[in-house]
């Protein structure tokens, strides 16, 4: 039958809880002097609290977590791998950071954009191309015009009085 401590007072309860952190420091000082691994297995066998008995402890938990030799490994390794990752991979595309649904709105929106964009240069072009083909259309008259201009300019140097002396 597991150990009940519903009937604890509080007090008595925080007396216990501060025993077994207590006990646990105690004996990671201990291994870490003999120069031994910290694991649950050698706490174990150093002071003989099992694992169970600091693990529903926040604050046993968070000491072994964080003198665990193997935890502590790991996390080194996990530090050189992000820093050879972050090495090896360019910069994040911003547009990951999007869920689907809004990057399908975002993709319909700049479709509509481009639509209404190509309808407007569509209507430029053909303004253009009209007024391309008035001019087109009046290029005769414009050398008839010309031609005017020039008789005149003509007619008139002939007509002018020599000047006075």
């Amino acid at each position: 039958m597991p150990f009940d401590l519903t009937g604890f007072p509080k007090r008595q309860l925080r007396t216990l809880i501060g025993m077994v952190v207590n006990r646990l420091s105690e004996a990671i000082e201990s291994l870490k002097s003999k120069k031994q691994p910290i694991t649950a297995q050698t706490i174990y066998t150093e002071c003989g609290l099992s694992y169970a008995s600091y693990a529903r402890n926040p604050d046993g938990l968070a000491l072994f977590r964080a003198n665990s030799t193997h935890l502590n490994q790991k996390r080194q390794r996990g530090k050189r791998k992000r820093k050879i990752d972050d090495a090896l991979t360019p910069s994040p595309d911003p547009l990951m950071n999007y869920k689907k649904p809004q990057l399908v709105s975002r993709l319909r929106e700049m479709l509509l954009h481009l639509q209404l964009q190509e309808r407007q240069l569509a209507m430029l072009a053909d303004g253009c191309l009209q007024r391309v083909a008035r001019m087109a259309e009046l290029e005769p008259y414009r050398d008839f015009v010309e031609q005017i201009r020039q008789r005149i300019q003509r007619e008139e140097s002939h007509n002018d009085p020599p000047p006075s002396s």
